[in-house]
């Protein structure tokens, strides 16, 4: 049922979102949705909690190719869930309803992001990423490349795309000696 709540959200948007909706999604009916959620918000509230970071790339001991992995990963979630439709929503009725992005941000933003911290972390162990970076940006460097790509229209998340946003921020961060390795 919660997939059906977060297809119906992310093709018609918090504001067309209703049981009656999700119920015919999910080929099912309005009485089966509310004796499980018992109103319109709870649905909504568990199917933000529904989303999550799943089935992530193993490391591999390059801090290049699992940022690459990682921010791969991210866009075929979001191709695959419509998630540039459910954040919209969210952002929204952040006003109305703090409590619909606060659920997303803890179900998916920031374990997402911790993904990304821990690889990162693994590469200045691996002397592959310098020492005093600041971390977290980097982090909103690469994922919010996705969404500021999306948002003007170019192919966020089409072939090539991750190793260009990877390689342009390894640039800035990456021990030369690794840099030096990635080129030869």
């Amino acid at each position: 049922m919660v997939e059906a709540a977060l297809r119906v959200l992310a093709g018609q948007g918090l504001e067309s979102f209703s049981v009656a909706k999700v119920a015919a999604e999910a080929g099912t009916t309005k009485a089966t949705v509310y004796s499980r959620y018992p109103n319109r918000m709870a649905l909504i509230g568990a199917a933000l909690a529904h989303l999550r970071v799943e089935d992530l790339p193993e490391p591999v001991g390059d801090v290049r190719r699992e940022l690459i992995q990682l921010l791969d990963h991210m866009a075929a979630q979001y191709e695959r869930i419509g998630g540039m439709s459910i954040v919209g929503s969210c952002l929204a009725a952040e006003q109305r309803m703090p409590e619909l992005l606060d659920t997303i941000r803890d179900s998916t933003f920031r374990p997402r992001r911790q993904t990304f911290i821990d690889a990162l972390t693994r590469g200045q162990q691996a002397g592959q990423i310098r020492d005093g970076i600041d971390l977290e940006q980097v982090v909103s460097g690469l994922i919010g490349a996705y969404y500021g790509d999306r948002l003007a229209g170019l192919d966020a998340g089409g072939p090539g795309w991750a190793e260009r946003v990877v390689d342009l921020n390894l640039i800035g961060i990456a021990h030369p000696s690794y840099l030096h390795g990635q080129s030869s």
